[in-house]
């Protein structure tokens, strides 16, 4: 029997691996990008109800926000697998099509993905919008699929506004050296916490994740690596014979669209609840015990990691630990099964850090509370 869904505005958020108590609003306009004119967003957001300018749900307060930047070829419209998940947890997603859908570069994306921060706050503010007063200005994110994941990274690099990063099978091109080593050296100026997610036999850009998970400095970063997932089936499903002139074919997947898309939500909801939300129990999730049995499993083929503490804002009372949590060294962790299973260094620094915000969290309702009943 499913669980029944949970009342959004809840106090604690529904756990990453079950179905979110939102429903999904969207709202198309044109945007201009500081390229060379304008092009179409789509936000989506939590709302009353689904549907197109669906009342948005005000129940939770104000929301993160991710902006998605999409692989080459490809508009906002291939990743409705995701946006409607992690709206469904409470977050917004901006989503857009590119100024130039054939563009090679992720500087393009980078570009956008700044653009789309600026935008989410001109709305936040503007008085005729129905999104005015839903998005938390110190809780952005950026994710990208494939040349859209180095975008995403890109832009992490250069704007600090941008509290996590993911990047989905992030793309390389071995043809364009000169550029993809400036990438790299923006990509080494990365501090947010960041995610990356491959498949197991991505045939268009292997091993490009495990690259940029290198280059990304010592601190909160995990490379998850799906088993029997591909290049393609992080896009929505489609019949055509989706193949990129000039690139390989992608490899055979060993798992469905479904599947890839189930274990990729989980992981990337987990990740951003703990890094833009500070819900301690995710970061066990995508980092600690549960990740490692993953591998176990046979739902992961690869996974590295390191556990440093993340930068979100703490109460003054828990200070302190805060200070001492964020001095432990963090723990790289190899990519088979052995080195997963060794992580139980990282895996306790994660408990410790979810206890402190967990505990900070309930002090602060606790406080809260009190103040209602003194001044009430």
């Amino acid at each position: 029997m499913p669980e029944p869904m949970p009342e959004p505005g809840s106090e604690e958020p529904v756990r990453p691996d079950q179905p979110g108590p939102f429903q999904v609003g969207t709202i198309e306009f044109p945007f201009w990008t500081g390229g060379p004119g304008f092009t179409l967003a789509k936000i989506s957001y939590p709302a009353q109800h689904d549907g197109w300018l669906a009342p948005a749900d005000r129940s939770a307060g104000r929301y993160p926000s991710i902006v998605v930047a999409p692989a080459t070829w490809t508009g906002p419209n291939l990743y409705e697998w995701f946006t409607d998940y992690v709206v469904r947890h409470g977050y917004i997603v901006f989503r857009y099509f590119p100024e130039n859908i054939l563009a090679l570069d992720p500087h393009m994306h980078a570009d956008t993905v700044c653009d789309a921060i600026d935008k989410l706050i001109d709305i936040d503010d503007d008085r005729f919008n129905p999104l005015r007063g839903l998005i938390d200005h110190d809780a952005f994110a950026a994710l990208g699929v494939s040349l859209g994941g180095a975008g995403a990274l890109l832009a992490a690099a250069r704007d600090r506004r941008i509290r996590a990063v993911i990047g989905l099978a992030p793309g390389r091109d071995a043809k364009e050296p000169e550029l993809y080593a400036r990438i790299d050296t923006e990509v080494r100026n990365v501090v947010a916490p960041t995610l990356i997610m491959s498949g197991q036999n991505d045939g268009i850009c292997p091993g490009s994740g495990v690259h940029y998970l290198d280059l990304v400095p010592r601190g909160y970063k995990t490379y998850l690596e799906i088993a029997g997932g591909n290049h393609v089936q992080f896009l929505d499903p489609s019949e055509v014979d989706i193949h990129l002139p000039g690139l390989p074919r992608d490899g055979e997947p060993g798992i469905t669209f479904a599947e890839q898309h189930a274990i990729a939500n989980v992981y990337a909801t987990a990740f951003l609840h703990a890094a833009l939300k500070g819900d301690g129990y995710c970061e066990v999730q995508v980092l600690g015990a549960d990740a490692v049995r993953a591998v176990r499993d046979g739902r992961l083929s690869d996974l590295r990691s390191e556990a440093g503490p993340l930068p979100l804002p703490f109460p003054a009372a828990t200070a302190g630990v805060r200070s001492a949590a964020a001095a432990a060294v963090p723990v790289a962790t190899s990519g088979d099964l052995i080195g997963a299973a060794g992580t139980v260094a990282s895996a306790l620094l994660l408990r410790v850090n979810g206890l402190v915000r967990d505990l900070a969290r309930g002090v602060e309702r606790a406080t809260a509370e009190m103040e209602k009943r003194i001044l009430g």
